[in-house]
């Protein structure tokens, strides 16, 4: 048999994919039926002109694919059975409920949920984005990064292709214990210590521990608090109770009426109001842990950050009875996309913590755990945080100046650590809302609290309607000065020269 087939030999595509496509139309459209045996290869070469691998290539993709069978010394033949997207293209619409017929859906799986809004797609995210929790991209030690990777890479190949162990690289483990000895106060010995994939991760471990399996618990949260953690607990079906905040932290008379025996907090540096938990505030919260049995999940998300004052004591280093467990990260410090953060766990929970580490993930990459080891080892983390800590520092202030002299009245919290402000807006300035709408007009990022992966409970809002949360450290002191400029020009309802360029920047000479 002849085939009505044309092929366009000033193509780009090649033959074999013209042919393929035309013998695919064919058995489609029902011009070769099931049964239907093909002509050979060399048949079809001779009739198109093409070289017989062509056809032989063309054939080989139809039976891969399930269009043509091939039997033993008979020859090729249109399949029976065609795959189930081709017979909704020949039949169309008549197909679709015989493939219903074949196709059983599972329910829906139960799981319900909301994510916290971390992520923002660089291609629309405004020209001076104040978003929180962002290092400076040039701050990364990229020189030291390249480095150290390429030596291990050489040098390790065994590990390349090893498990490791599922709680993180001892090494890893061991410079983390000896660093938060020093910086927080904390004595840990490395086999308390966990890697994660970030706060995320250890949250996640924690839930798994406390909340997994039973029936729905209570966790006490800040009031407001960070989105991650009241999702991340709500998924697990926990009943979320809140504990407002003030000046000086948690209000922990408020826990009298709380009867469940976990509690997340961020005393260091409060997320999103940035105040700090008094002494006594968490010498009270300790107490009440010890009488109730409870434990504290210390979220010390950005303590490497302290401007003002000494460095404080984190809340772990003045647990005597193992009822707090620590969390840190190295996402503020060094970058979010390494996703390396880690949990230190008091002795009584070590065996669950390592048994749901393997279930979860069954440990850290290897590469990223190693270098970031040879980082802290060899001092250039420390080094690394006094660079930025003078860095952030000179942002931090020039951003106060430049909001104070535009929005004069305006209240400004966190100010002493951390790598971001609460900005209680002045009366005489719209809502929070209205002022992030404005400040995306002229180009500039400015974040209510669920913007800035904050979350306040709606029966005790107070800080909500008036605050908006302004992360520093991702800009420069000219773009943080031109964008409350902006902003203060969108406010007072001008459009002249609202969005002026920014100052360059001239090349320095060596």
């Amino acid at each position: 048999m002849e085939l009505l087939i044309a092929l366009d030999r000033t193509a780009a595509r090649p033959l074999q994919v013209q042919l393929y496509e035309e013998m695919r139309r064919l058995i489609l459209g029902g011009v070769l039926k099931p049964g239907q045996r093909l002509p050979s290869s060399r048949q079809v070469a001779d009739q198109l002109a093409v070289a017989r691998n062509t056809v032989v290539l063309s054939y080989d993709r139809l039976i891969l694919e399930g269009y043509v069978t091939s039997r033993l010394k008979a020859g090729l033949f249109v399949n029976d059975s065609l795959p189930d997207a081709s017979v909704l293209v020949r039949n169309g619409h008549a197909a679709v409920s015989a493939v219903k017929d074949r196709v059983r859906l599972g329910k829906i799986p139960p799981f319900t949920g909301r994510s916290p809004e971390l992520w923002r797609d660089q291609h629309v995210r405004p020209q001076l984005d104040l978003f929180v929790g962002r290092p400076r991209p040039k701050s990364f030690p990229l020189t030291f990064w390249r480095r150290s990777a390429t030596r291990n890479l050489l040098r390790s190949s065994l590990l390349q292709t090893e498990y490791g162990d599922p709680r993180g690289l001892p090494r890893l483990r061991q410079a983390i214990a000896d660093h938060l000895r020093g910086a927080r106060g904390i004595s840990a010995s490395p086999d308390q210590i966990l890697i994660t994939s970030g706060i995320q991760g250890a949250l996640n471990l924690l839930a798994r521990i406390f909340l997994a399996g039973r029936n729905p618990q209570r966790v006490a949260v800040e009031n407001p608090c960070y989105q991650g953690a009241a999702y991340l607990f709500s998924s697990y079906g926990a009943r979320l109770h809140p504990i407002d905040v003030d000046e000086q932290g948690l209000v922990v008379s408020q826990l009298e009426r709380y009867t469940g025996t976990l509690i997340y907090v961020t005393p260091s540096h409060q997320f999103p109001t940035g105040y700090t938990m008094s002494l006594d505030r968490r010498l009270h919260l300790l107490d009440w842990a010890y009488r109730t049995g409870a434990y504290i999940l210390e979220d010390d998300y950005d303590s490497d950050f302290r401007y003002d004052g000494p460095p404080l004591t984190a809340l772990a280093g003045i647990d005597q009875r193992g009822r707090v467990i620590y969390l840190g990260t190295f996402s503020k410090s060094i970058g979010a996309s390494m996703r390396l953060g880690y949990v230190v766990l008091p002795q009584h929970l070590l065996e669950q913590g390592r048994i749901v580490k393997s279930l979860l993930d069954n440990g850290a990459p290897w590469l990223e755990q190693t270098v970031l080891a040879d980082f802290i080892e060899q001092g250039e983390f420390l080094r690394h945080l006094r660079r930025i800590r003078q860095s952030y520092l000179v942002g931090r202030d020039a951003l106060i100046e430049a909001v104070h002299q535009q929005f004069p009245g305006s209240t400004l919290s966190g100010a002493e650590g951390g790598m971001h402000l609460m900005w209680q807006l002045p009366p005489n300035v719209p809502d929070a809302l209205e002022m992030q709408r404005l400040a995306l007009t002229v180009g500039v990022g400015l974040h209510s609290l669920p913007s800035a992966a904050a979350y306040e409970f709606k029966s005790r809002p107070r800080y909500g309607a008036r605050s908006l949360v302004l992360g520093y450290p991702s800009l420069t002191v000219p773009e943080l000065r031109e964008a409350v400029r902006r902003v203060a020009a969108a406010v007072a309802g001008t459009r002249d020269d609202v969005c002026s360029p920014l100052p360059v920047k001239k090349p320095i000479r060596k």
